[in-house]
């Protein structure tokens, strides 16, 4: 790379030699007698055409000379392909990041990158991807191996499209490994996209680190490249770092060589890494310190700050493991030469697939004993799960386009469960993947503003809003289910054989399908798992069948609908199915086993299966395994709640929490009386496991925000409050000495959900113990004897109760705390005050970015919203400053403004509320981004909400009282 920018006349011969670095053609310049001369009219002319152009030249110029700035959000009606016929081969990536001074506002990278590629067709313009860079048009060359280098006509940019166009002088014919170089310049923001910076406090010295998130159309804001998923190709990056034997750098592969600049610098230069899409690229420029341990002979490095990088310790215990997992459920070695988890300060993120170098936020990485939750080490166990099976589905084979990004997101956030689970089988995630995942997204795909998986998508505003609960749960929920209906021995060796089959290469749906479908037809079951899987990824939603049990003949008749939870509703989005689906049906009954039961399909709409005679009650879905809700004939309602009233213990858990979750949304929806559902939370007096009541909370929370504000409110208090206590006086507050570690896993989740419900339905033991212990941590601070899987409800009932006193001792232990899963658990605490002054000043303070970071914004709006005295703040915060937020977030951080979006408005139950957010959308048409289906579902929820209101809270009042 030129150490500074080098001005070369437009007239100047361009000679070519051959690079001992990389192997590769590269411009030189005539060494002539003219030079001085030539540099002298070349400094003239820069500076007269600064004067009169201004710093840069306008974006759509084709003069070739420049500099220009390539830039501009993306039009969000564009489709935005690129041409077919240019293939990468390799890429020549070199970038100097300069993080030196005190002020960010300075921080600037430059750098250059020759690609090399095939023709397909004869062309004379190359179309590249850029986006906010600098790009030195006088620095373009092209090589031809048939016609040596080609002159460059014209250079101009199309912002909406986010392309650079090179014109030129000729036609580049078909062939391989033709060439371009450019050189080009941009600045390091704080954005969380593309390149940028992070940073951390030291020994009471601000740190800066270059980190990098280019997923999945920023790789563009770093450098020229063809940023397109299916055109994959091989990487060779050299990070430049100064010389002060501190900073060190990350790429996907390992250090191959350093040099010395001339100017003093030192060039990582890093192996060449196997075809990969440019999204999966990744960089780090630190001061980081790096844990490290191996995985069948290959490195495996957990790297964070130094004053970090400890907790560090638990994800090293892990990341092995579930590495050598994967290499065995798929019968694929890991591909590349290391793997490097890294946790950076601010990330937009959970963490990012980057191959070989996965980069985490804090919270998701790090995880210390002594201040962290099971819940929390449970979040870092399955998001290094999560990642690690992307380097296999994902990265080694890759969706052709966004469209498919399902088979990447549903794949690993499936695999997240049996992975951990093979390493901490007492954790029963199979279980949790309920209450984690299928109960949450299904309310999600209920909604007529709900989309199919499978959505083809055309711009980056369209792609980033495909990453939401349809491509990662759902998408999970249908995996699981192709499992099931499948075999796990089909499945597995299904996705090896595609996996084995499209190593290094792109992919769609079809060939995973075709997979499965040929490995099932080989051991004799000859399901056509194309023809089942269109019917669930290619129409939105999910059916409720209808079990209908004749006891005397043992027939159950099926019929199964379109659930809504407003089941009135006009679907205006055409489904090529008619919104009917193949459903894999499973059945057991009161006379069998829940581990011998009858299997079969529902092809249509309406069907039949034989299962055993004479039975009390049956129960369809066994499990949960499969993506629909179950309904009955009211008999058969009635058979259900009264064995679980009897004993609940027949039935089996997971379909106790199926049992709960279906009512509740099937009253709801109107399909069956809401009163069902109440009738069905009469047992939970003798429910004591985790399932079933982390399904209840969240079910019994949307009675709970859809009562808060009526005047009869604490009749719901009270009788959930009833309904806990049994379970609240079990599992209590741990033992004596407040420490909760000798309970299995699932009991201290029990435990945290259990006393959670019992405080927010305002038990007087329970909001007097967690204040009791606020209070005394207040007063023996820094000792903190408060068990670390309750500080999370001790915290917020604590501040809630202590005033603006309390709440600033809380601030002050956000401030000065070292661990990410703790800050998070304090900032979700300060949101819990009742004192209005304090939460204004508090999401003012969020929305400024000084002491709190801007990916931690999301949770302070949305936590203070769930505050029944935040709710009107936060969405006023939210329409007032939309403009800001919008540019923060709305382009670039995929999931964050939808889930703000979400969060901020899933309370609104009233007309105001309702007229509030459609004028917002109204009058913001256009300027919505990413969050444009958020808005769309928050508006349908809330008029859902208010019909719900008028038929049903009465009548649940009505039932509270009697009970």
């Amino acid at each position: 790379m030129a150490d500074e920018k080098r001005c070369r006349d437009s007239d100047e011969e361009t000679d070519w030699e051959l690079s001992k670095k990389d192997g590769n053609w590269r411009p030189t310049r005539n060494r002539d007698a003219m030079r001085p001369i030539v540099w002298i009219l070349c400094i003239c002319l820069v500076i007269g055409m600064v004067v009169y152009f201004g710093v840069y030249f306008d974006q759509s110029s084709t003069t070739r000379v420049g500099p220009a700035s390539v830039a501009g959000d993306s039009d969000s009606s564009a489709d935005i392909r690129l041409p077919p016929y240019l293939v990468p081969d390799s890429y020549f990536v070199r970038l100097r990041p300069n993080l030196t001074g005190s002020d960010p506002a300075t921080f600037r990278f430059n750098g250059t990158v020759r690609i090399r590629f095939n023709v397909t067709q004869s062309t004379g313009v190359l179309t590249l991807h850029a986006k906010n860079l600098t790009v030195d048009f006088r620095s373009i060359a092209v090589f031809s191996p048939i016609d040596g280098a080609i002159e460059v006509l014209n250079v101009s940019s199309d912002p909406g499209k986010e392309f650079l166009h090179v014109q030129l002088s000729g036609q580049l014919r078909t062939q391989d490994l033709a060439s371009i170089y450019l050189e080009f310049s941009g600045p390091i923001r704080s954005d969380l996209a593309g390149i940028y910076y992070s940073s951390y406090e030291m020994d009471g010295v601000t740190k800066y680190l270059l980190t990098s998130h280019l997923h999945p159309t920023e790789a563009r804001k770093v450098f020229p490249c063809f940023d397109e998923p299916q055109l994959k190709s091989k990487f060779n990056v050299t990070l430049e770092k100064i010389n002060d034997g501190k900073v060190n750098t990350l790429s996907n592969t390992v250090i191959d060589s350093q040099e010395e600049t001339s100017d003093g610098w030192i060039a990582d230069h890093y192996a060449q890494s196997p075809p990969m899409s440019t999204y999966l690229l990744a960089f780090v420029v630190s001061e980081f310190s790096c844990l490290n341990s191996t995985s069948r002979n290959k490195p495996v490095l957990v790297c964070a700050r130094p004053n970090a990088v400890q907790q560090g310790q638990f994800a090293l215990s892990i990341a092995g493991p579930l590495q050598e997992f994967y290499e065995d459920y798929y019968n694929i070695s890991y591909p590349l030469p290391k793997t490097a988890h890294t946790a950076v300060p601010d990330f937009p993120a959970g963490a990012m697939e980057n191959w070989g170098l996965i980069l985490y936020r804090e919270s998701s990485l790090l995880y210390d004993a002594l201040t962290s939750s099971a819940s929390n080490k449970q979040r870092v166990a399955t998001v290094v799960a999560h990642e690690l099976a992307h380097m296999w589905f994902g990265d080694l084979v890759t969706p052709s386009w966004w469209d498919d990004i399902w088979l990447n997101e549903g794949f690993a956030s499936y695999m997240e469960y049996p992975s951990v689970e093979k390493i901490f089988p007492d954790w029963e995630m199979e279980k949790q993947f309920l209450t984690e995942a299928l109960h949450l997204v299904m309310k999600d795909d209920s909604l007529v503003t709900s989309h199919p998986i499978y959505q083809p998508v055309h711009n980056p505003v369209e792609i980033n809003e495909l990453f939401d609960s349809i491509s990662y749960e759902k998408g999970a929920s249908v995996i699981r289910m192709t499992k099931y209906f499948l075999g796990e021995e089909v499945f597995r060796a299904g996705v090896t054989n595609y996996l084995k089959e499209k190593s290094y290469s792109v992919s769609n749906h079809t060939d995973l399908f075709n997979a499965l479908t040929k490995e099932s037809q080989r051991v004799g079951e000859g399901v056509d798992v194309n023809a089942v899987l269109s019917t669930w990824i290619l129409q939105m939603g999910y059916p409720v069948v209808h079990f209908s049990y004749d006891p005397g003949s043992g027939r159950i008749a099926l019929r199964q609908k379109h659930f809504l939870l407003n089941a009135d509703a006009n679907v205006t989005s055409a489904s090529p199915y008619n919104y009917t689906w193949i459903v894999p049906i499973s059945v057991t009954t009161s006379r069998d086993s829940f581990q011998n039961f009858t299997k079969g399909w529902l092809n249509s709409t309406a069907g039949e299966i034989g299962t055993t005679k004479g039975a009390r009650w049956i129960i369809g879905n066994v499990f949960q395994c499969y993506y629909y809700r179950v309904n009955y004939d009211d008999d058969m309602w009635f058979a259900l709640t009264s064995q679980l009233i009897e004993n609940h213990t027949i039935v089996a858990e997971m379909n106790r929490a199926q049992i709960i979750d279906d009512s509740f949304n099937l009253g709801r929806s109107g399909d069956v009386d809401q009163l069902l559902a109440m009738n069905i939370t009469l047992y939970l007096v003798r429910e004591f496991e985790y399932t079933p009541w982390a399904t209840a909370a969240v079910d019994l929370d949307y009675i709970n925000r859809m009562l808060m504000f009526s005047s009869n409110y604490s009749l719901l208090q009270d009788y959930v409050q009833q309904q806990v206590s049994p379970v609240y006086s079990e599992v209590g507050w741990g033992s004596d000495n407040g420490s909760s570690t000798d309970d299995s896993h699932l009991r201290i989740l029990l435990r945290v959900v259990v006393v959670d419900v019992a405080c927010a339905y305002e038990s007087k033991d329970c909001i007097d113990t967690a204040s009791a212990q606020f209070s005394e941590w207040q007063s023996t601070y820094p000792l903190n004897l408060i068990d670390v899987n309750l500080r999370e409800v001790v915290y917020c009932y604590g501040t809630m109760a202590g005033g603006v006193s309390a709440w600033n001792f809380t601030f002050e232990r956000y401030l000065e705390s070292n661990v990410a899963s703790e800050q998070t658990t304090f900032l979700e605490a300060l949101a819990c005050t009742n004192d209005v002054t304090t939460l204004q000043r508090y999401l003012d303070m969020a929305f400024q970015e000084t002491l709190i970071r801007r990916q931690d914004f999301a949770t302070v709006i949305v936590s203070v919203a769930e505050n029944r005295y935040g709710k009107t703040m936060a969405w006023n915060m939210l329409r007032n400053e939309w403009d800001t937020i919008y540019e923060r977030f709305g382009t670039t951080s995929l999931y964050t403004l939808s889930n703000i979006v979400t969060g901020v408005t899933k309370s609104f139950s009233t007309e105001t509320e309702l007229r509030e957010l459609e004028e917002f959308v109204s009058s913001n048409e256009g300027q919505l981004g990413s969050s444009e289906r958020a808005f769309q579902q928050a508006i349908e929820s809330t008029e859902l909400n208010i019909e719900w209101r008028k038929k049903n809270e009465d009548k649940v009042f009505d039932w509270l009282h009697e009970h």
